[in-house]
């Protein structure tokens, strides 16, 4: 009988502990939240330390960040949008990789802590599900006609009379201002990495959420009108070449590099000659014999940005193979000189350096005009409008929502 009495108790505490992991806090129209949901993603936000989880308000702005999920899946069904599950776990990676963190060892986290991989991809999950909904729910409604883009371009026009600068940048947004810290932190790793010689332009592809991430960066000439003054006053005291340290602006963090400046004195042309340039080091300690085979491997490239860049990468001598597109008024006059005399996809002859010797190849020159193009200038305000329709259709779905929470 006493065993049957303890087998009886611990079969009631088993079910309690169930049933307060099960427990439903919320219900948001006909989806619930239970107190599971929410304690998992308190304990991945303890595990990378992004607040204090003991905090109430904590808890309660994170309540609602579930919420806000809920509502954004409704919606995406109501639109049949669907992603695959490759698409939420690349999604993921970028995400993570963004934070400085690695997708396999976040995993391994996840499962030593018993915790399930939907704490990272639900909310991310949510938000492809919403993007998708609100670009095909909205319409023409987010599209911007070519006059409204003529008009910006003119009124940007207009504006030429003012300094200019052609920049480059990155931008890192802050979400909540409990991640400013951490948003700040990550530019400067990312200013560190690039001083190290990783590369600009590869760098705001992977982590850019400016409309400029897929151009690798490179914004084009801009206004004075057109920064806010943490901005102005940082490219105030920048030379050109100078990568910035991050700049707080309304939208996030941002790291800048500055190429070139244009005073409104300056008559030139409306353009800048621009060249795409790669570099390869050989130090002085190579052998007579190392730098005849590497110059020859290198003459084997012709024609290939490619294959120079794979010949560099299996040297590793050179920190910082891909140059990106640099002004060729802004290059130093030993360099300018050599790039003169060797043609586009040809490795130059090698310019003796400080410690060793530099061979250059110009893969592709252009022209970046002073202002910003016309695809741009649609980019950025169909991206704003998107952004207002999704936060007023969120606020809207709020509002109408059937929500009830037990907590």
């Amino acid at each position: 009988m006493r065993l049957f009495s303890l087998f009886f108790c611990f079969t009631l505490l088993m079910n309690q502990a169930a049933l307060a992991q099960t427990k439903i806090i919320a219900q948001v129209n006909d989806d619930i939240i239970s107190e599971r949901d929410l304690q998992q993603r308190l304990a991945f936000i303890r595990l990378t330390g992004q607040a204090d989880t003991t905090r109430t308000d904590i808890q309660d702005r994170l309540l609602k960040q579930l919420i806000d999920e809920k509502l954004k899946q409704q919606e995406a069904r109501a639109a049949d949008i669907t992603v695959s599950d490759e698409e939420v776990q690349q999604a993921v990676k970028i995400t993570l990789r963004q934070n400085g963190l690695k997708y396999d060892e976040v995993m391994r986290i996840l499962k030593q802590n018993d915790l399930p991989a939907s704490v990272i991809e639900d909310q991310i999950k949510s938000d492809l599900l919403y993007i998708r909904a609100i670009k095909k729910t909205a319409g023409p409604r987010a599209d911007a006609s070519d006059r409204e883009v003529e008009a910006k371009l003119n009124e940007i026009k207009d504006k030429t009379g003012q300094k200019q600068y052609l920049l480059s940048e990155i931008l890192l947004p802050v979400e909540t201002p409990e991640k400013d810290a951490e948003t700040y932190g990550l530019a400067m790793q990312l200013v560190i990495r690039m001083r190290d010689g990783e590369s600009f332009e590869q760098i705001a592809r992977e982590y850019s959420k400016a409309p400029s991430a897929d151009k690798g960066g490179m914004v084009g000439w801009i206004g004075q009108d057109m920064m806010t003054p943490a901005v102005e006053e940082e490219l105030s005291v920048m030379q050109p070449g100078q990568l910035s340290t991050p700049v707080k602006t309304p939208e996030g963090y941002r790291l800048i590099v500055l190429h070139a400046v244009r005073d409104p004195s300056d008559n030139n042309a409306a353009e800048q000659d621009v060249i795409h340039l790669m570099q390869i080091f050989l130090p002085q300690t190579f052998t007579p014999r190392q730098r005849q085979s590497v110059l020859r491997d290198l003459n084997m490239t012709k024609g290939s940005c490619d294959q120079f860049k794979s010949v560099g990468e299996q040297l590793k001598t050179t920190p910082r193979i891909d140059l990106g597109k640099v002004p060729i008024s802004e290059l130093p006059a030993p360099i300018l000189s050599v790039i003169k005399r060797t043609h586009l996809m040809e490795p130059s002859t090698p310019l003796p350096i400080e410690g060793g010797e530099l061979v250059l190849m110009p893969c592709a020159k252009e022209k970046i005009s002073l202002l910003p193009g016309k695809d741009i200038i649609k980019m950025q305000l169909e991206s704003q409008r998107l952004e207002n329709i999704a936060q007023r259709r969120l606020r809207e779905l709020r509002r109408n929502a059937v929500m009830e929470i037990r907590r």
